[in-house]
């Protein structure tokens, strides 16, 4: 009798208690999916979406982060192969409810720069733009053009030297045309220059 009591008395608080339980795996599960390390799939630049995957799941097309994006805007669409922070705003097991944060370097894309005072950014085809706050020097360079700046100068470069055969003649240009400004002055190098179509050097 003493038992069936106890029984009675304690019935509602452990039924509560499994619920309380089954509400704190529920949390847990959803806490484990909130952030995870994902790797895009699939780019819908278009769409401004992605597909990660992230262990054996693969996201719907999701929305990934972008520098900025409102009266200042900015867009970088991500690379396939491209590591991202997998945010799961939603707490589902989908991923419909979830956006990507990319950035995060890997084996495949390592870092451009390991320098702290310099910033890097290299684009697909190779061009590079970079500025190093130590030195005070920006540099940019689009195959052979190149422009550098600092406090003292900016140089401007444009072609390499080339070698041009002809039927009747050869011709080298040995060195690529430069214009160098500085405190000295305006520095022009090149076979040749040239002022509204009139020359006014050559080598």
């Amino acid at each position: 009798m003493f038992d069936a009591l106890l029984r009675m008395q304690l019935g509602p608080i452990i039924e509560r208690l499994a619920e309380m339980e089954a509400q704190l795996e529920d949390l847990y599960r959803r806490a484990d999916s909130f952030c995870r390390i994902g790797v895009c799939q699939e780019v819908d630049a278009a769409g401004n979406t992605c597909k990660v995957s992230h262990g054996e799941l693969l996201s719907p097309a999701i929305r990934f982060f972008n520098p900025s994006a409102g009266a200042q805007s900015e867009t970088r669409i991500p690379s396939v192969g491209e590591q991202c922070l997998l945010l799961n705003y939603g707490g589902g097991e989908g991923g419909a409810q979830s956006v990507a944060l990319f950035g995060l370097n890997s084996s495949l894309f390592p870092p451009v720069s390991s320098v702290a005072s310099l910033t890097r950014r290299r684009y697909q085809d190779g061009t590079q733009s970079d500025y190093d706050d130590a030195s005070h020097t920006f540099n940019w360079a689009n195959g052979p053009t190149t422009l550098s700046g600092s406090r003292e100068q900016v140089e401007v470069k444009v072609g390499p030297a080339t070698l041009q055969m002809t039927a009747d003649h050869i011709a080298v240009q040995l060195g690529a045309v430069g214009l160098l400004l500085d405190a000295g002055g305006v520095h022009l190098s090149g076979p040749l220059v040239d002022h509204q179509g009139r020359v006014i050097s050559s080598a």
